[in-house]
């Protein structure tokens, strides 16, 4: 019995020292993979400096890594690594925001503000929801208060809400309500996502705006 609880506390010593929680700066544990380290606990990809990742051996197509420089996910495609984030390499769901200045709110059919830029070609952003933020000043918006997400060049919008006329702060959604007829265009190829208003610029507001969109990049 002696012998075995010797044993078993030798054992544990011994993977103790394996586990060098001290060296890991991300709170993890370390596991030697011979040519370079892996980690789990506080991140679960191997991580490495954007510098040395060209020099990693025994790597296949769609392996995973952490670029601690660029703070980015990479994959190797089988010829070079990329970023995990790149419109050709990512079919998540993304997110962007907007703070739009009151100033600008009064302008933005003449002057729509991009929040999302061009995908490039070969791609188009899908809208899947959005909603804005008004944190209410004095003077309401009038007139002209139906804000739109709409691709750049296209006919119609994807998205519009008639929330700038608010008279306190609040949070609303922004509706998907509208359909192309056969002469008209909404999502295009490679075109940005602007935020602008419907029909004409307000004609009163002094409150500064904030747009949120979920979004994502469909392959044409």
């Amino acid at each position: 019995m002696k012998n075995l609880i010797l044993f078993v506390l030798l054992f544990a010593s011994i993977g103790a020292s394996a586990q060098n929680q001290d060296a890991n700066p991300y709170g993890g544990i370390y596991y030697n993979d011979n040519s370079n380290y892996r980690m789990s606990g506080a991140n679960g990809l191997p991580r490495t400096d954007h510098a040395n990742i060209d020099t990693l051996t025994n790597v296949l197509k769609g392996d995973l890594r952490f670029d601690t420089l660029n703070a980015v996910v990479v994959v190797y495609d089988g010829t070079a690594w990329v970023s995990q984030n790149n419109t050709g390499n990512c079919a998540c769901i993304k997110e962007a925001s907007l703070t739009i200045a009151t100033a600008d709110v009064l302008t933005l059919n003449s002057a729509p503000i991009e929040i999302v830029a061009a995908p490039g070609s070969g791609f188009a952003i899908e809208v899947l929801s959005a909603s804005m933020k008004v944190v209410f000043n004095s003077v309401a918006y009038a007139t002209n208060t139906a804000l739109e997400l709409t691709s750049s060049g296209a006919d119609i919008k994807q998205f519009d809400g008639d929330l700038l006329g608010a008279t306190v702060s609040k949070i609303g959604l922004i509706n998907r309500d509208y359909r192309p007829t056969s002469g008209q265009t909404q999502i295009i190829e490679n075109a940005a996502l602007n935020v602008s208003v419907d029909t004409g610029n307000p004609t009163a507001g002094d409150s500064d705006i904030k747009v949120y969109v979920t979004y994502r990049i469909i392959t044409l």
